[in-house]
């Protein structure tokens, strides 16, 4: 079992088919990030799809735990993800199937699946593994998805409920069981199986615990995050409010919290954000948006269009301006969301 700290990516391989085409887009999108260019010819590499954006829990910091996310419960048509993946998906390295909400409760779910199969991409995505019935199981098992994440925070059910509100410890353990085990009885080597844990004051402390936990189970990866806070307010406030609200989230242990303490940001300062040149977030009902924390509609960059003219908002007026001020070259305002991250420094690995 492979043991993955502080957000490090897996090592992943991707299938051969459409390899030129796609690789070609990744080079063309490697040199225009490099050279820092407001036009992108190329296509987003990593596509964050969210299915829907209902969860259930109450994860006290979550935007969606909170309810603080002001977009109405969605979820996304088949007609809708099929238009995207035929116009995205020759060119996608990874496909997200989540971001606030929780896929398995999506009843096409496994459509959905079949349709992203039909390309080269590794398919992934979250969940809260609540809700897996036999048939759902099998399906997933059976679709070709590459990975699956289960957010398991904590090796006890006392550590799980602080953050998981209204998740159930043992449910979880019993469906991710469930999962491994009918895996092994289809002779499956799909999906991968990761177990991830948030990285906050309360799982800090049961690390070794989790890790012995996981491999008893035997998923094929642990990945530990470091929890980031106060995502609802992360492109309005000032990175010492957030920190203000939420700092009490952060692990004692330095190596497993991600923010100074004395600025509010993360450690670095990192300045540059790659994310608007090689990766787009769609949600449940086509809008789009620059990174996955973004989460009120007025933020949003444009809706995916449905005259199959992908860059008329890839490289509209929102792409174009947030791309010229983080590359520097703009000195007016952009307008756009990203402009908390230009001043505050990026707020998002």
């Amino acid at each position: 079992m492979d043991v993955i700290w502080l957000n490090e990516n897996p090592t992943i391989s991707y299938p051969y088919s459409y390899r030129l085409r796609r690789n070609l887009n990744s080079w063309l999108i490697s040199f225009q990030t490099r050279l820092k260019t407001e036009r992108v010819f190329g296509y987003p590499r990593h596509v964050i799809v969210d299915l829907i954006n209902v969860c259930g829990l109450k994860c006290p910091i979550c935007p969606n735990g909170r309810g603080e996310i002001p977009r109405p419960p969605t979820r996304m048509t088949t007609d809708l993800f099929r238009r995207i993946m035929r116009t995205l998906g020759p060119y996608t390295y990874t496909l997200t199937l989540t971001n606030w909400g929780e896929p398995l409760n999506h009843p096409n779910l496994l459509d959905l699946l079949a349709i992203a199969r039909k390309y080269p991409c590794y398919i992934g995505f979250s969940t809260n593994l609540q809700h897996l019935p036999d048939d759902l199981l099998d399906g997933l098992i059976l679709s070709g998805l590459d990975e699956i994440g289960v957010s398991i925070d904590g090796a006890t059910a006392t550590t799980y409920n602080q953050y998981r509100v209204g998740g159930d410890f043992s449910l979880a353990m019993t469906h991710l069981r469930r999962l491994v085990d009918r895996r092994r009885e289809l002779n499956s080597k799909k999906p991968k199986i990761r177990w991830q844990v948030l990285l906050n004051r309360f799982t800090e402390n049961e690390t070794t615990d989790i890790i012995d936990l996981a491999a008893s189970t035997g998923v094929d990866s642990i990945m530990f995050i470091p929890i980031l806070i106060d995502i609802s307010r992360m492109f309005t406030h000032d990175p010492m409010d957030r920190l203000a609200r939420d700092g009490q989230w952060l692990p004692e242990t330095e190596r497993f919290n991600a923010y100074d303490r004395r600025t509010g940001r993360l450690k670095g300062d990192p300045r540059f954000c790659p994310k608007l040149w090689d990766s787009v977030v769609i949600h449940p009902d086509g809008s789009m948006s620059p990174c996955c924390a973004v989460i009120d509609p007025k933020d949003d960059f444009g809706h995916f269009p449905h005259d199959n003219r992908f860059r008329s908002v890839w490289n509209g007026p929102s792409y174009r301006r947030a791309r010229g001020r983080m590359a520097g070259r703009r000195k007016t305002p952009s307008g756009t969301v990203c402009e908390h991250c230009i001043n505050h420094g990026v707020m998002i690995f």
